[in-house]
């Protein structure tokens, strides 16, 4: 197998316990030619663990890691200063606390053909494994296509964009990793991935382990509160729909209860026309969608979700967006 040029980009920030793993699993790539471009924040209060000098250290032994100095700003901040560096053309990333295989990238690199700008994997969680976590995964790994991403970019981020490998040239065209909001950075990413229409597949293998902790910003970071995360979805439905407010489409809600209030009640607020509001629920009949509008369907259950679809003709289904 003949060798592919690519940059893998790392953040890091208090990670001196896990952070040796991460880079001895990046350096066994196998068939790959690459650099890693490591990007070393302090904590809020200017405290490091010892991150920063454990990896100038190995630098200076391994000539394929770069270390740059973070700006403090996060996770977007230290990918977008890191992407800034790439020159290959081919991109990857890694989180200082997870770990990989050595057949990683170059499985991904062989997937990448001329029709793709990106391949995914899915992935596995270890360490403080909880059946959230597993019913989570389990969902985002069963979304094995570009089309079935794409569908489901309102429900949750279709596959963690850290298991992808990515043309450098792509990533820019989206605008990197930089978000528009006080949301994670992973959601805007796939969001503006899907509006700017960059095909991306994901193997059906598991290539990337995701660890998991108590201290995870998944878990406790004001990012992910549900609020913000509503609100990075209906910003990037008010962009898909149309460009600088312009909405030729309205949307028709579905939904119950209390989601349904609150989300007609921000979309509104979003300067998105709803054209009706409408409860289901499963063994109802699905309510007549109202003239030229879209179904935009938010369940949190991926069950449900398949029940109201498959309640739905074919043409409809083409008319139907999914939101959790």
């Amino acid at each position: 197998m003949t060798s592919t040029r690519c940059d893998v980009l790392l953040p890091v920030r208090e990670a001196r316990r896990t952070l040796p793993w991460a880079v001895r699993d990046i350096l066994a790539q196998e068939h790959i030619d690459l650099r890693i471009i490591a990007v070393v924040d302090t904590a809020s209060d200017g405290h490091d663990d010892g991150s920063a000098d454990w990896l100038r250290s190995t630098a200076r032994k391994e000539r394929r890691i770069q270390v740059l100095e973070g700006t403090g700003q996060g996770a977007a901040a230290a990918l977008d200063l890191a992407l800034a560096e790439t020159r290959a053309p081919l991109v990857s990333h890694m989180e200082a606390d997870d770990r990989c295989p050595p057949d990683r990238l170059a499985r991904l690199a062989a997937a990448l053909h001329d029709g793709l700008d990106g391949v995914t994997s899915r992935a596995a969680q270890f360490g403080a494994r909880t059946a959230g976590m597993r019913r989570y995964l389990d969902w985002q790994n069963s979304l094995l296509t570009g089309e079935t991403m794409s569908r489901e970019r309102f429900v949750e981020i279709p596959a963690l964009h850290q298991t992808g490998l990515y043309r450098r040239t792509a990533l820019e065209s989206v605008g990197g990793y930089g978000v528009s909001g006080p949301w994670p950075v992973d959601i805007d990413f796939w969001l503006r991935w899907f509006e700017h229409e960059r095909p991306i597949a994901k193997l059906p293998r598991v290539l990337y382990r995701w660890r998991q902790h108590s201290r995870q910003s998944t878990r406790s970071g004001a990012a992910h509160s549900l609020d913000n995360l509503r609100a990075a979805k209906i910003a990037g439905l008010a962009r898909w729909l149309g460009p600088e407010g312009h909405q030729p489409t309205p949307l028709h809600l579905v939904s119950t209860g209390k989601t349904l209030e609150t989300w007609g009640r921000d979309l509104t607020e979003a300067g998105i026309l709803l054209a009706a509001q409408s409860t289901w629920r499963p063994g109802e009949p699905v309510p007549q969608r109202s003239s030229g509008s879209r179904f935009l369907a938010v369940y949190g259950t991926p069950a449900v979700r398949e029940r109201y679809a498959g309640a739905l003709t074919q043409d409809e289904r083409m008319k139907l967006i999914f939101a959790a």
